[in-house]
């Protein structure tokens, strides 16, 4: 699966049914929601498809999505923040 960064420029994301979203894509999908601003979305769908997805539960509202499964990030954040972006699943080296 890959991390995507999601940020809502007007603060609507609390506003959207995000769980609704996030049942809409691909199984396995997760979000952690930070606040009505910024969420990091786990999928294995591109940016462009979550973004089209995205666009039927975000009406008008401003949104961003950028994949960051192999940016460097470090910070100090609580524990199930970590374990949220650091999980993930590796296919086998024979696949």
């Amino acid at each position: 699966m890959k991390n995507f960064l999601l940020v809502f420029d007007d603060g609507s994301g609390s506003d959207i049914d995000l769980k609704k979203y996030v049942d809409s894509l691909d199984a396995g999908a997760e979000i952690y929601t930070l606040d009505g601003h910024v969420c990091f979305v786990k999928s294995d769908l591109s940016a462009s498809e979550l973004s089209s997805r995205l666009l039927k539960f975000a009406g008008s509202s401003l949104f961003f999505i950028a994949d960051i499964s192999n940016s460097e990030y470090e910070g100090r954040m609580l524990g199930v923040f970590w374990d949220f972006l650091k999980s993930r699943t590796f296919a086998s080296a024979a696949e």
